[in-house]
């Protein structure tokens, strides 16, 4: 097989929300191609297991951030960028807020999905963009709720919509220093978080897990959920020497689920 040299080789990366799912896959991916890697989490039992398998890839360091916080999220981007002598990429993830429709959801419910998914985004976005050099990139994985709003996930489908402006806004901006900014946005992808979707779902209609799941794929074209690291190829793509000219793009990653066409 011949192997495509991305340009991936020796960048210095920082990969949030790095523990598990799409943050742990995109680490690796980084990892694999030869990056320079600082990852983070809120949960240092969790980010010290997910380093521990990362270490035997490559050059792994971490870093404990609460994303919803944005001293922590300020520190994680200046301390990598200490910890790494310099920063290429940021590879922005988060966790999700907790699923639940606006009746049931309080008002503390709205304000940690504003600080988990847009302030912390912004905070990430503003202070690696203040250290990147030209040929930085940033990407920001969101999700398939910019484009389709999903049932129950209505602090999602609300709070994560501001994500495009801040892509459109911060590729503009930062497009004359020569830093890219674009956002990949999963579909159903086979994470915790999909474990707990389909747990609650399962509650709410008193139907067993299987069936839930089920009925998820028969709405997908490609008849299954997708794989963290098919999101985290994307990513690595964006970051790589094929994507020198996409800026300020939403790339879907949803194995065709999104019936829109804008």
């Amino acid at each position: 097989m011949i192997k495509i040299d991305l340009g991936i080789r020796g960048k210095k990366v920082i990969v949030t929300a790095a523990s598990k799912g799409i943050g742990f896959a995109t680490a690796k991916r980084f990892l694999e191609e030869g990056a320079k890697v600082v990852i983070s989490s809120h949960n240092e039992e969790n980010l010290r297991k997910a380093y521990e398998k990362l270490k035997e890839i490559g050059e792994v360091n971490y870093i404990v951030a609460d994303l919803t916080k944005p001293s922590d999220v300020e520190n994680l981007i200046k301390k990598g960028y200490e910890m790494l002598g310099g920063l290429d990429v940021l590879a922005y993830v988060t966790g999700s807020p907790k699923p639940g429709n606006i009746l049931e959801l309080s008002n503390e419910d709205w304000v940690q999905a504003f600080y988990l998914l847009l302030m912390s985004a912004v905070v990430a976005v503003r202070e690696a963009a203040k250290l990147m050099k030209s040929g930085g990139r940033i990407i920001l994985s969101t999700s398939m709720t910019l484009k389709e709003p999903l049932p129950n996930l209505d602090l999602s489908n609300v709070v994560r919509l501001s994500l495009a402006g801040l892509i459109k806004s911060a590729a503009r901006e930062f497009g004359e220093k020569g830093i890219l900014v674009n956002g990949v946005m999963p579909g159903w992808t086979y994470t915790d978080r999909v474990a707990q979707l389909v747990k609650d779902r399962a509650r709410r209609e008193n139907k067993k897990e299987e069936e839930i799941l089920s009925e998820i794929v028969k709405d997908i074209p490609l008849k299954r959920i997708g794989k963290p690291e098919e999101v985290a190829n994307v990513i690595l793509f964006l970051a790589s020497d094929l994507a020198t000219y996409v800026n300020g793009a939403l790339i879907p990653v949803d194995g065709g689920l999104i019936k829109a066409i804008l």
